[in-house]
């Protein structure tokens, strides 16, 4: 009985069978485009066969792969037929590393994507001055927000201009964590999304009427928010999920391009990163693998805190993540890899029960991110792909990571599991955000958020 192929399989399967019919090299020197729907394609680039050739190994391609290749002869083909300029050069590919039972190596692949295109972005450069911050999670519950709301308190203790952001569309918090009903903005981001989208224009008077002043502050620094959810949805929360519909789609800019979610939050973020308005940008982004989290993990230049509880399951998901990453380009000058910081949630006072789970998850994220690949002949460069979702990776940069010494990539901060903050509510109890209540719980993240806090203001100030 013949095993069908799936989606895993599929891309192995086409290759090895390049491999075994025209060689290794021609694998090497051509690229295969997948297209939104899964179904692939063998783009000839330099390579020159004969028609019979070409139908031949398409029609072999059509009965071993089924569903995963086109029926009508297009399954080898070259870009004149397939009508795109794009595809005339493999340095325009992701360079994907495949190890499986079917083929192991390096293959050229185009990925055009109806959805998830922005997790296959060149990580955007560090964003200098305001530092910026992620909060980002795989999983829900594990006290993202609430590490958030300390760390905005306790850089405004210090005299700090803080903007918090809530990306959370559709599990809100922010909101209510750090804005009282009579200082939640007419607006909030879901509004600016989907107003951006229908094509309104945006003013400076909209803009201010999406940013409500937070009583964090304490009167020393600044606590400004741009909630998910304003008084306007609030006041018409039927329309809330028809907003949410239209929030996560991709659009026409001004020059015709096409803007996704990614572009839209890093205009606004660029927007409000003044460093006479704002010292520090923290964004609580939605948990999960979702579009939207690709905007904040890999789109602003920020440090991310990646939070995780001691469980299976995050350590299953966060391997999906970290592989993801691995096939994502990296700038020497400028190493995104450095700006992922591992939070242990909710850790146990015992330190011998953090250092287990230290462990495992940075040996995890070694796995993917700290270790060679195989390099192909050619210099891998997917720039000239600017497809329906426009990703767009420098030439400069090159998906072979290199090994970085354990010593050099930063270690995994403990939160410790403090009953104080199981049902956190600062608005009605706001002792909770002050010095002393927080301080030893937060110690670690407070300790390396304020440094690079205080170096980015010291390079503003130079430049």
């Amino acid at each position: 009985m013949k095993i069908p192929i799936r989606f895993d399989d599929s891309l192995p399967a086409f290759a090895a069978l390049v491999k075994k019919t025209w060689g290794e090299d021609s694998v090497a020197r051509n690229l295969f485009l997948r297209d939104a729907s899964g179904k692939l394609t063998f783009v000839l680039l330099s390579d020159s066969h004969s028609r019979d050739e070409r139908i031949a190994l398409a029609k072999q391609a059509a009965d071993e792969l089924g569903a995963y290749v086109d029926k009508d002869g297009f399954a080898i083909a070259t870009p004149d037929e397939l009508f795109d300029d794009r595809i005339r050069k493999v340095d325009g590919a992701i360079r994907l590393q495949i190890s499986h039972t079917l083929f192991n190596g390096v293959v050229a692949l185009v990925d055009r994507r109806m959805v998830g295109a922005d997790w296959l972005r060149r990580p955007s450069p560090s964003s200098g001055s305001p530092a910026r911050f992620v909060f980002a999670s795989v999983k829900g519950g594990v006290g993202r927000s609430t590490a958030l709301c300390v760390l905005a308190a306790e850089l405004a203790s210090k005299g700090r201009r803080v903007l918090a952001i809530d990306m959370d569309l559709e599990a809100p918090g922010l909101g209510n964590l750090l804005l009282p009903d009579d200082t939640l903005p007419e607006y909030g981001l879901l509004d600016y999304l989907v107003e951006l989208e229908i094509g309104n224009p945006l003013d400076n008077e909209f803009f201010a009427d999406i940013v409500g002043h937070s009583w964090a502050g304490g009167g020393r620094g600044r606590v400004d928010v741009i909630p998910a959810i304003g008084k306007r949805s609030l006041s018409n929360p039927a329309n809330v999920l028809a907003k949410l519909a239209r929030a996560y789609l991709a659009g026409d800019g001004p020059d015709g391009e096409t803007l996704t979610f990614s572009d839209h939050i890093r205009t606004l973020v660029e927007k409000f990163a003044d460093p006479s308005r704002y010292d520090a940008i923290l964004v609580d982004a939605r948990a999960g693998l979702h579009e939207t989290t690709a905007a904040a993990v890999i789109g602003l230049g920020a440090e991310v805190l990646l939070f995780s509880l001691d469980q299976p399951q995050a350590f299953s998901g966060y391997e999906l993540l970290f592989a993801n990453l691995g096939i994502l380009p990296i700038n020497k000058d400028d190493d995104w890899r450095f700006r992922l910081h591992i939070v242990h949630a909710k850790a146990p006072i015992d330190p011998k029960k953090s250092a287990s789970f230290a462990e495992r998850m940075e040996s995890l994220r070694d796995k993917y991110l700290s270790r060679p690949t195989t390099q192909s002949d050619t210099d891998v460069d997917p720039s000239s792909y600017k497809d329906t979702f426009d990703v767009e990776w420098s030439k400069d940069a090159t998906s072979a990571l290199e090994i970085i010494p354990e010593t050099d990539m930063p270690v995994t901060m403990a939160i410790l599991d403090d009953n104080r903050f199981r049902f956190f509510d600062p608005v009605a109890d706001p002792s909770i955000l002050t010095t002393p209540a927080y301080s030893d719980t937060f110690g670690g993240l407070i300790k390396m958020a304020s440094e690079i806090v205080d170096a980015s203001i010291d390079d503003a100030e130079r430049s």
